[in-house]
């Protein structure tokens, strides 16, 4: 457990319902610990995209863990799937994607599927925490449009010269500072 967690976010992560969609024992144990020590007791598991998306459904997590390879289509199906539902407050669930490799192909095909953050396995503890903490504060504005459903994939501010400058402000990338202050909120 961090240092850097007080007891009112404790009490706050406590009430959370998180959903891990992969079929590793073994990332699965690792994740159930670490969500476990940052005192995330509702965890529930799925080991397929059926099972997952049937699941997200019925408990409604607060957020979910996907794993890159999950079968049988992968996790980027998952996440278009979870993006596409009829329901707005489920297509809007934030969701992190995990890939034992995280190469610039994979990274930018999940983004574009629709992702909160991303996650290279194998994770350190502090990167899982920093993920979770980075998806409950994430105040990027939801996009909708033919092509993409999903949190804003902006993630710097860019100079724009013109009359179509879009007005939402922009969230900085998930680092130990920002984790670290929304910890001792």
């Amino acid at each position: 457990m961090s240092p850097s967690i007080q007891p009112a976010p404790r009490r706050i992560l406590s009430a959370l319902k998180v959903l891990i969609v992969d079929d590793s024992p073994h990332m699965l144990a690792i994740l159930k610990r670490v969500l476990t020590d940052m005192n995330i007791r509702d965890l529930i598991t799925a080991k397929d995209n059926e099972s997952g998306l049937a699941l997200l459904r019925k408990i409604h997590p607060d957020f979910a863990f996907v794993d890159w390879t999950v079968k049988p289509e992968g996790g980027s199906h998952f996440v278009r799937a979870v993006r596409t539902l009829e329901d707005a407050e489920l297509a809007r669930t934030p969701l992190i994607m995990m890939a034992a490799q995280a190469n610039v192909m994979r990274v930018k095909d999940a983004r574009d599927a629709g992702i909160n953050a991303f996650l290279a396995k194998p994770a350190s503890v502090q990167a899982i925490m920093s993920r979770v903490l980075w998806v409950l504060s994430d105040a990027r504005p939801f996009i909708e449009s033919e092509r993409y459903v999903g949190p804003d994939r902006r993630m710097r501010s860019q100079e724009h010269e013109g009359n179509e400058r879009r007005q939402a402000p922009l969230v900085p990338p998930p680092t130990k500072a920002r984790a670290s202050r929304y910890a001792t909120r």
